[in-house]
């Protein structure tokens, strides 16, 4: 982990992202929102959608995952903009009551209920590497749990690449 000159630890932080769309091809974008503790996940979808279809579909699933858990989300949001015939939408969970599952989740959720209508990068990772990715996420988000960052963090995906900028 990286110590900067401000005190931040952001190491693990940029590896949870990097992670995450490594992993979650589905993914767009993820940020970290510092002043939340929460991460922002971006999904695009080509077709236009209403966020309350979203609702019925994640907070029910999600809200039965955290009570199997023994847990209760503090931040859930879901916002949803369109820009011609692409839905961008956005899920804000918060960092304290989140989980490698609960990620999985909800790619899963969107992948059933949107199936072609899902834009992303096919990546074909072997299944090692899936199960290390999974790993590295649990491991990072257990770190930044008890750790908080002190940067606001996006990593994103362009063209195969993953770019991580801080701010």
């Amino acid at each position: 982990m990286y110590l900067y000159k401000d005190g931040g630890r952001i190491q693990d932080g940029v590896g949870l992202l990097t992670s995450i769309l490594l992993r979650y091809s589905e993914v767009g974008s993820v940020h970290y929102w510092r002043e939340q503790h929460a991460l922002k996940f971006t999904f695009m979808i080509t077709q236009h959608l209403e966020v309350s279809s979203l609702q019925e579909i994640l907070k029910p699933a999600l809200e039965f995952f955290h009570q199997l858990e023994g847990q209760s989300m503090r931040v859930f949001d879901i916002a949803c903009r369109s820009e011609e015939n692409v839905c961008v939408m956005t899920v804000t969970r918060d960092v304290d009551s989140m989980t490698q599952r609960e990620v999985g989740l909800i790619v899963e959720l969107l992948k059933r209920k949107y199936q072609k209508k899902l834009v992303y990068d096919e990546m074909n990772l072997p299944e090692d590497e899936q199960v290390f990715q999974e790993e590295m996420i649990s491991h990072m988000l257990s770190s930044i749990q008890s750790h908080d960052i002190d940067k606001n963090v996006v990593a994103l995906r362009e063209e195969g690449r993953v770019l991580v900028f801080k701010n």
